[in-house]
């Protein structure tokens, strides 16, 4: 409880308590909208359905369907392209509703689904301002500003008639009740009733009796008589036999609509005691009146009821309060629309308010909870009228007695009595009746000289509240112990001032008293806040610091705090001891309009003009959520004594009622997380079990990826695992298969799981249909994140393919060059890869480089009498890594060299030994760089005992797009592994040659083996070596490439 400065050294540890406490017990962490007071209605015809459970009411380019027991709306029929509604009319089956637009189109709702059935060019060349539906609910009938009617079949869809005679705007259709005459009524501006004949399609009689508009026609029970009313103050009753004017009533006001009484019983709470033929008018005095149309005698009149909840000081003298009427038997009510936007149900039985909805509240600048319970909600909008919503049922109950806007209201301790300050320089105490919950004002209070922009009551006690606004001063006013609790708003009691005060250099924006009443807190738009003590009616001291206006003040409920919201967009909290600032809240990027303390004062909600709401944290100055639900600035924000609802309130015009979800959350997550662990206990069992459908579905639905994956191995590790999987994959349903895809494109960008991605992928599409794949919702950005991973997997099994052909391939030859002259050794075919063979990756080797590879220098007879002499058998030819150039420079150097070599008259092994050489040289996937080529001619020379250069230039040897320095120094990516080949070339030619040294030389053949062995071994250390460089380029380039893309 904060207590006065005069205690300040007892109460110093006190504040600075309040800057270093922690959150302690539940603190509100989050919020959610629970409930809306919207604006539905914006002007224009209303439509009621027949069973009297829903209304239908414009509101721009839509309409809303609202629901008539509680006031809210159940649907709405939203379009972009048409316009505004001009006109609406439902049908009488209440089946269709058709709604014309001011973009000349008209458009029939299914309004139960929200869906349009229909849309039709009205032909019209102005919009449609009047429609009326026959009582067969078939033929509707549109009139327009251009003065012609037309009627519509709209179970056919086509136009039955055109009817032009009018010559001014056609503002009110009706058919007679009776659907075997096809009679049509119409009334226009130019006064006159017309009776069309849709038989014959011509006009059947003029009905001239009005000197004004035509506003409203009616029909008697039995249908032979016609009720017209109009703005020149007269009902006119028409014989439907003769089409003759019986009767003409005066009836003092201008009318906008006309209503038949039932004749089935009398109404005694109108003073109606015998059953008769009566009407009800409805005009320009805001009243209902009952007259009796056989006589033409006035017997009941309204009181005032409609005529206070219609006032306004806007109002324009010669209008209309009332804009339409309508009668419900289903709700034995009289539905009544008004002007400012407000649809009034009356009892027919005695006239009084069953039920008001506000249409639209217009800009809403205060809230607050009213009633011992908080049922209640007292509303100031831009308006003099004050609103009283009750919550349950959205029923409106609307306050009168100012004469100009509402500025600020405040509700005292025990929810029974408000307090209005506004721009009439006056304030108004009002009292709620406990029995009915109505509210009449019991007191006024007169004095200030300028605009009261705002008001506080006391905390404690109903003894006093302070007002304050324009004049630069505030006011405290007694509220007298013996006021009346109910008065008529001519007998209210004025009020006194007990303490008046110049506080402020500008306009005072906020009053706050605190919790012990003793306090008064001012916020000015002089940017500076002020303390005062109100029982000894002292200054205490300012508050410095914002750099603009102060909109805000409030005291903290539980420590000495102050807390003030300006429009520099902070909120700083102040010791009320020493008056200097202990906290400051920074976040919103416009004025920071309303604040309120939460959770026992260790929470801050704020809302600004930026139309969003803040909540914070005291202890760290964290802001720990913020709601985006409002559209325009938020006036008005205030939470309920239980602080477990918050009801905030703007420009946009909405009031919006916020529940604290925290504890909601918190169950429910529990609820999730034993529902999780016990679902995951299912899927361990299930897995156990072996039933792998059940178990990758549960995975699945659970949206846990690496469990699904770990199914998927656990099904591939089964005997049968191709055909399970695909069997399990089929009896998933498509939102199951829609998950899995994600999954599968999550799996596809790692090269650990994109095996079983590709697997997972391959059973899918053969296992369910492609149109249902295509017009999944995320089938486009699935199939953009699968393609480029996909693209990139293939290029890497190929290269891998063709890496593992090499190795299998140098592995024979070096099995070859390896052997001894006498043995025999079978060459192994390369392992078949499924779905892709070396000829189709490779070509097919010419004749001419076959025998190269073969090892030959010469022609096919020399190949085979060397082959003989050798006593080496080829089963197969094995197949080349590359394509041996055919044609060009490379094929036809390679060729003149082995000629060469031939023509030297070299020994068969020598020949033998070259044609190795030649074969290494067209096997190698990049070409040698200039040591591992030197060092192979040199080995070549040192076996032949030949002398010689090769005859072939380092441009035509290495290829005519590559240069000299590329080819010595190597190149990026997988060209790095040049090097490498030529080492393991040149390791190759040395075996071959060093067996055949070894073999001159007598070495023994053990000897020999253990080198072979040894060569072998290097030979496949080096082949790693490669294998792992070009990896380790192909990541980096892989790496570089996505750093490019982001």
């Amino acid at each position: 409880m904060i207590v006065a400065p005069a205690k300040q050294k007892e109460t110093q540890n006190s504040c600075c308590s309040f800057v270093s406490k922690g959150i302690q017990g539940n603190t509100a962490i989050n919020f959610r909208v629970s409930s809306k007071i919207e604006a539905f209605y914006t002007g224009g015809k209303i439509s009621l359905s027949n069973d009297g459970s829903h209304m239908f009411c414009p509101f721009g380019n839509d309409v809303n369907v609202l629901d008539t027991q509680t006031g809210r709306v159940v649907h709405s029929l939203k379009q972009e392209d048409a316009g505004e509604v001009t006109c609406l009319i439902v049908a009488p089956d209440d089946q269709v509703l058709v709604i014309a637009y001011s973009g000349l189109i008209l458009k029939q709702w299914n309004w139960l689904e929200e869906t349009c059935v229909r849309t039709w060019k009205a032909i019209h060349v102005a919009p449609v301002v009047s429609m009326a539906f026959d009582s067969t609910s078939t033929l509707l009938a549109t009139g327009s500003s251009d003065s012609t009617i037309k009627v519509w079949d709209i179970i056919k869809q086509y136009c039955t008639h055109n009817l032009k005679g009018s010559q001014v705007v056609v503002n009110l259709l009706e058919f007679h009740p009776d659907p075997s005459k096809l009679l049509l009524f119409s009334a226009s501006a130019d006064n006159v009733i017309r009776v069309w004949n849709l038989t014959t399609g011509k006009c059947e009689r003029l009905l001239e009796k009005h000197y004004s508009a035509v506003t409203s026609i009616a029909f008697n029970d039995d249908a032979s008589l016609l009720f017209s009313a109009g703005r020149d103050s007269i009902v006119t009753i028409w014989d439907l036999g003769d089409y003759s004017a019986r009767r003409t009533i005066p009836v003092f006001e201008p009318l906008e609509a006309i209503l038949v009484m039932p004749k089935d019983r009398p109404f005694p709470g109108l003073g109606i005691e015998s059953v008769g033929d009566y009407i009800v008018t409805c005009g320009g005095q805001g009243a209902l009146k009952v007259w009796d149309y056989s006589s033409g005698r006035h017997l009941f009149t309204q009181s005032a009821d409609l005529l206070e909840a219609s006032r306004s000081n806007t109002f324009k003298e010669g209008e209309t309060r009332v804009s339409q009427a309508l009668m419900s038997a289903a709700l034995n009510s009289i539905v009544v629309a008004t002007h400012d936007h407000n649809i009034v149900l009356f009892s027919v039985d005695d006239f009084k308010i069953t039920k008001q909805l506000v249409g639209n509240n217009d800009e809403i600048l205060d809230v607050k909870f009213l009633s011992a319970d908080e049922t209640h909600l007292a509303v100031a909008s831009n308006s003099d009228q004050m609103k009283i919503f009750e919550l349950a049922t959205l029923n409106c109950q609307i306050l009168t007695g100012h004469t100009d806007i509402i500025v600020a209201i405040d509700v005292f301790k025990k929810g029974s009595l408000l307090v209005s300050s506004s721009k009439d320089n006056s304030v108004r105490l009002w009292q709620m009746n406990s029995d009915d919950n109505t509210i009449c004002c019991i007191a006024v209070g007169r004095g200030h000289t300028h605009s009261v922009l705002s008001v506080t009551a006391a905390r404690l006690s109903r003894k006093f509240f302070v007002s304050g606004g324009e004049d630069l001063t505030f006011k405290v006013w007694k509220v007298p112990s013996d006021l009346k609790k109910h008065s008529s708003n001519d007998e209210v009691t004025a009020l006194s001032v007990s303490y008046t005060a110049k506080a402020h250099d500008k306009s005072i924006n906020s009053l706050a008293v605190s919790p012990n009443d003793k306090l008064l807190a001012t916020g000015s738009q002089d940017r500076t806040a002020k303390l005062w003590h109100l029982e000894k009616e002292a200054f205490l001291g300012s508050f410095r610091g914002h750099k603009k206006g102060i909109w805000c003040v409030q005291f903290s409920p539980t420590d000495q705090a102050l807390a003030t919201s300006s429009a520099d967009g902070s909120i700083r909290i102040w010791s009320i001891t020493d008056f200097s600032c202990v906290k400051t809240f920074e976040g919103h990027d416009a004025s920071v309009l309303k604040v309120s303390f939460l959770s026992r004062g260790m929470q801050l909600l704020s809302s600004g003009s930026d139309g969003l709401l803040k909540l914070w944290t005291i202890k760290n100055n964290e802001c720990v959520q913020t709601f985006d639900e409002h559209d325009q600035k938020v006036w008005a924000l205030t939470p309920d004594r239980a602080e477990s609802r918050v009801v905030t309130a703007g420009g946009d015009s909405t009031i919006m009622i916020w529940e604290d979800i925290t504890e909601v959350e918190y169950e429910e997550k529990k609820v999730k997380e034993e529902q999780l662990v016990m679902r995951e206990q299912q899927l361990s069992n299930l897995l156990q079990d072996k039933k792998f459908v059940r178990a990758l579905g549960l995975a699945v639905t659970l949206n846990q990826p690496f469990k699904v994956l770990n199914i998927v191995k656990t099904i591939l590790d089964e005997p049968d695992g191709d055909g399970l999987l695909a069997k399990t994959i089929g009896k998933l349903d498509a939102d199951q298969i829609g998950l899995l895809l994600g999954f599968i494109q999550a799996w596809n960008t790692n090269a650990k799981h994109c095996h079983y991605a590709q697997m997972l992928l391959s059973v899918i599409i053969k296992s369910c249909p492609s149109v249902d794949l295509m017009t999944s919702p995320n089938a486009k950005e699935m199939i953009e994140g699968l393609l480029p991973y996909s693209e990139r997997h293939y290029q890497r099994m190929n290269r891998l393919l063709q890496q593992a052909m090499f190795v299998e391939y140098t592995w024979q030859l070096m099995r070859r060059a390896t052997a001894s002259g006498s043995e025999n050794i079978p060459m192994v075919n390369p392992p078949a890869m499924d779905g892709i063979h070396g000829d189709d990756v490779l070509g097919e080797p010419s004749k001419k480089n076959r025998s190269l590879i073969d090892g030959d220098d010469s022609d096919e007879a020399d190949t085979s009498s060397s082959e003989e002499e050798e006593g080496d058998t080829i089963t197969q030819r094995p197949i080349s890594l590359r394509k041996p150039p055919a044609k060009g420079r490379q094929g036809t150097e390679a060729k003149m060299e082995g000629e060469d070599q031939s023509s030297d008259g070299e020994s068969g092994m020598e020949s033998e030994s070259g044609g190795q050489s030649n074969r290494r040289l067209l096997l190698r996937k990049e070409p040698l760089n200039k040591t591992g080529t030197e060092e192979i001619q040199r080995e070549g020379r040192a076996n032949t005992g030949v002398e010689r250069k090769p005859r072939r230039s380092m441009r035509t040897r290495y290829g005519s797009k590559e240069s000299k320095e590329d080819v010595v120094q190597g190149g990026d990516g997988e060209g790095d592994d040049g090097a490498a080949d030529g080492v393991m070339v040149k390791e190759d030619a040395g075996r071959g040659d060093s067996a055949q040294t070894d073999a001159k030389a007598g070495k023994p053949p053990e000897e020999a083996a253990v080198v072979r062995r040894a060569s072998l071994r290097r030979a496949k250390k080096l082949l790693r070596k490669r294998s792992l460089s070009a990896d380790r380029n192909r990541k980096r380039r892989m790496r570089s490439t996505k750093l490019k893309t982001r």
